[in-house]
């Protein structure tokens, strides 16, 4: 299997200065690509001077996460890709390891190595830890890491295993499944996309994994910071349409209707410590989820049941009695 290592950037110059060459001096036989979403920085200049092996794909414009990467796989080909946030550092070999557990798994279609922070490599990361489940109400969560609460890395999720989702920082694709499955939804721009793919790929018998014998680092927050606005926004809409597209209607019902309770809850509790940005956030995400909702339902194929019999908050709770 052929392998291309996909960086997305928007404007990334200094990420690109300070990571690209982990990438490059661990990339064994894949080639990396850097796809430029139309930086007005110096961000290819740096790769031009810098990082002659690197190839490049200028884009025109930003497209977000979601169509960037889908042009991206439109125009170059290969076997298996990597989408790699322009933010990670590698530090040992990665792709034959990432290549054989593709290899060996014949109906893998997604999959993340295993993700530490890069302040403190002790630590799991924030954006994936050891791969990502649903809890029962719909959030998302990782082995390591709940809410905002990350574990430390003791070897305990090293054996490769089945997840929900793996984490867009370092995600693993197999072309046939993203073909097939007609790669990310455009719509979402950035967040949760690769949730979407994962969740629809089990809808069409394609399983993801996190292999934990693989360790890369990611600084997190390099596209937005996980406070802003705009990030709430985009997490509430997607996961809506998500769920909207994917899961059998009585179990969708009972999500709706608890998620306008907890955001409503939320939204109260960000207008009385006066963040009144995030609490507009919040109406425009159902605001816009409820006006594309019968288009959303009526575009639903197979549908699949992703979540598990358990809250992220008891999970918090339980990481903050016994911490590892």
């Amino acid at each position: 299997m052929n392998v291309a290592i996909l960086i997305l950037n928007y404007n990334g110059k200094d990420l690109l200065s300070s990571y690209l060459d982990s990438v490059v001096t661990h990339k064994e036989d894949a080639e990396v690509w850097v796809v430029d979403n139309g930086s007005t920085d110096d961000s290819l200049d740096v790769v031009k001077n810098n990082f002659p092996k690197v190839k490049i794909l200028a884009l025109d414009k930003n497209y977000g996460y979601a169509k960037g990467y889908n042009l991206a796989v439109s125009k170059i080909d290969a076997d298996l890709y990597c989408f790699l946030n322009n933010d990670v550092r590698v530090s040992s070999d990665w792709v034959a390891p990432m290549r054989q557990l593709f290899e060996t798994q014949q109906h893998l279609g997604f999959a993340q190595p295993k993700i530490v922070s890069d302040q403190d490599e002790s630590i799991f990361e924030y954006a994936g830890a050891a791969g990502g489940h649903l809890d029962m109400f719909g959030f998302p969560y990782c082995r390591g890491r709940y809410l905002h609460h990350c574990e430390k890395d003791q070897g305990q999720y090293d054996i490769p295993e089945k997840v929900a989702w793996a984490s867009g920082a370092a995600f693993w694709v197999r072309k046939t499944a993203f073909t097939q499955l007609d790669g990310f939804d455009e719509r979402f721009f950035m967040h949760f996309e690769e949730i979407d793919l994962c969740v629809r790929g089990k809808a069409a018998d394609w399983i993801t994994m996190c292999n934990g014998y693989v360790k890369v680092a990611h600084l997190g927050g390099g596209t937005l910071a996980t406070n802003q606005p705009k990030k709430l926004y985009y997490n509430i809409r997607n996961s809506l349409w998500t769920y909207t597209k994917t899961i059998p209607a009585f179990p969708l019902l009972l999500i709706i209707i608890f998620r306008l309770g907890f955001d409503f809850l939320l939204g109260l509790f960000y207008f009385l410590i006066f963040k009144y940005g995030h609490v507009w956030a919040i109406v425009k995400a159902h605001n816009h989820f409820f006006w594309v909702f019968p288009s959303t339902l009526s575009g639903r194929r197979k549908t699949v049941m992703p979540f598990r019999l358990t809250s992220v908050f008891v999970k918090f709770l339980i990481a903050k009695v016994n911490p590892k």
